[in-house]
């Protein structure tokens, strides 16, 4: 049986986890750069609004960092078993958690930054959406 066409080629449309994982990243990226818009025309609006513009942030960086990386492991281990691209993604959500968490913590010595625990919070929504 040969392969059948359709409107947008082959049946078999397969993109590659690399592609996948990358495309995940950067829409996470593109809600991240969303928001910033959003808060620098200090919106007005109602008070949900304007938390979940406040925490959406680390929840997309949540999502898109752990993405990116793994999309550029996958890049690299096209041929990467299921076993190790999930211990690999797993490691990678631990290493972006640690990461953003700290960099809250960070923020608590500083006078230009502000430490909200709202933030670690929405960190971790993002890392259990990832």
């Amino acid at each position: 049986m040969g392969r059948v066409k359709t409107a947008l080629g082959l049946e078999e449309q397969n993109m590659k986890l690399s592609t996948r994982c990358g495309l995940v990243g950067i829409l996470a990226l593109g809600l991240l750069s969303l928001v910033h818009w959003g808060r620098k025309t200090q919106y007005d609006g109602p008070d949900l609004v304007l938390y979940l513009m406040g925490v959406l942030p680390n929840v997309a960086a949540a999502i898109a960092i752990p993405f990116v990386l793994f999309s550029i492991w996958a890049d690299q281990k096209p041929g990467a078993a299921f076993p190790d691209a999930r211990r690999t993604f797993v490691v990678l959500l631990a290493v972006a958690g640690l990461g953003l968490i700290a960099w809250e913590f960070v923020q608590q010595s500083s006078q230009a930054l502000v430490f909200d625990p709202h933030d670690i919070g929405a960190t971790i929504v993002g890392l259990a959406i990832s």
